[in-house]
């Protein structure tokens, strides 16, 4: 049966499609089979394999449908993947429930700005409803889109921290390179930026510890 993991945010903006993709190849490239489901109905990976599918490898990503009916048990049927990677929408989907039912871990982006601390919310009262439902459901929140001012970022995490959900030891950076690498690869491994390619790292493998414990 294949890890499902969520990322969720009630709020767009926040890197949730982003953050998908680089963790997607990090664990391609680390050889686990994974595959990406879009559930935004705006396709928002869909439309970018569409547009840059002939460029680098692009065009192998492997996308799984939205299961019909809202049947999101189902994928627990893809046991070929270690892995898939749900990207949910930018608000408060109906799906969520269901989505959260079957997922293993929900990632919580949440980029460095109050507003968007503030915002999570719902999101972070819905994962909590889920994890009442089923105890073995995990969840955290990373910083995104992190500044280099130490004292904001700490006070925007301050708040965050308030919402009781553990926060990642790793944070992700505001660097040009995210989404550069949109345009010429679908993460930030093939890029210079090394600071970028480390985050990345840190991020699937804090994640991966946290679910092997």
């Amino acid at each position: 049966m294949p890890i499902i993991i969520s990322l969720s945010h009630q709020k767009g903006g926040v890197g949730k499609t982003t953050l998908t993709l680089n963790l997607y190849d990090y664990y391609v490239r680390n050889g686990l089979k994974c595959a990406i489901v879009d559930a935004d109905v705006q396709g928002s990976i869909r439309e970018a394999v569409a547009v840059l599918g002939d460029q680098d490898d692009w065009s192998n990503m492997d996308i799984i449908d939205m299961p019909e009916g809202g049947k999101w048990e189902r994928l627990e049927d893809y046991t070929e993947y270690n892995i898939i990677l749900i990207d949910t929408p930018p608000y408060l989907s109906q799906q969520l429930p269901s989505i959260f039912a079957v997922s293993d871990f929900v990632l919580i982006p949440c980029k460095s700005s109050p507003l968007d601390a503030l915002a999570i919310n719902q999101t972070v009262d819905l994962v909590k409803d889920s994890m009442e439902e089923n105890p073995n459901l995990q969840s955290g929140i990373v910083m995104n889109m992190v500044y280099h001012s130490t004292d904001f970022n700490e006070k925007v995490e301050n708040i965050v921290a308030e919402h009781g959900l553990p926060i990642f030891k790793t944070k992700i950076a505001n660097r040009v390179a995210y989404s550069k690498s949109l345009f010429i690869s679908r993460s930030v491994l093939g890029e210079k930026d090394k600071k970028a390619r480390e985050e990345i790292a840190n991020l699937g493998t804090e994640l991966l510890n946290i679910l092997n414990d």
